[in-house]
């Protein structure tokens, strides 16, 4: 699925995205987006903030944000979500491609179950360490390629109908395409055999 198609996909389903896909997502993360929320801090970027989902864990540390995605249907139900909580927080339509922003804009760069969608992931990466300050952080909350290779074969079975569908890609290996992207990978957690994975990262160096 393109970019327009991808658009598309995520407005026709923005207004029951929570109920549907969000509650499903909900249910595998256990307690990853509360820690998701807690290591967003200072000046932060959220990309494929899409509804929101993990605005109500942010914390006092974050003092500002600015929530990018594709879907502005999505972005219209976070938007909605932040009033609510109270958040600062300025929403830009874009592509995680092509980030609209300066190098060295934020103290926290952070991703959140949107990079299987990415056409091409790694560019994001490379784009999230650009726009984040040398001694900033970058957070990965993804669902990834197993190391169990049931689990892992199921995934790659499933990988063609979810991207048409909704263009997600269950089979990417998205922590070694960080590495690839020039990230330093600082820690990282697994979870529900390994598929989703919490890691935070910091822009350039050697491979961690």
């Amino acid at each position: 699925m393109n970019i327009q198609g991808i658009r598309r996909t995520y407005d026709d389903r923005a207004r029951r995205y929570d109920a549907t896909v969000g509650r499903a997502e909900n249910l595998m993360l256990g307690d990853f987006r509360r820690q998701f929320g807690a290591l967003m801090v200072g000046e932060t970027l959220e990309i494929g903030v899409g509804s929101g989902l993990n605005l109500p864990w942010y914390t006092a540390s974050v003092r500002w944000c600015a929530g990018l995605d594709l879907s502005t249907g999505m972005m219209d139900v976070a938007r909605e979500r932040a009033a609510r909580l109270g958040l600062p927080m300025r929403f830009v339509q874009g592509d995680a491609q092509h980030l609209p922003f300066p190098d060295g804009a934020f103290d926290t760069v952070g991703v959140s179950l949107a990079l299987c969608t990415v056409p091409n992931p790694e560019q994001a990466l490379r784009e999230m360490a650009r726009v984040c300050r040398p001694a900033g952080r970058i957070v990965l909350l993804e669902h990834v390629l197993s190391p169990y290779w049931p689990v892992a074969l199921l995934e790659r079975a499933m990988t063609p109908l979810q991207s048409r569908a909704i263009g997600c890609h269950f089979d990417r290996e998205t922590i070694e395409t960080a590495r690839r992207a020039g990230l330093r990978i600082e820690s990282e957690q697994a979870r529900r055999l390994g598929v989703f994975r919490l890691a935070v990262a910091r822009p350039g160096g050697s491979p961690g």
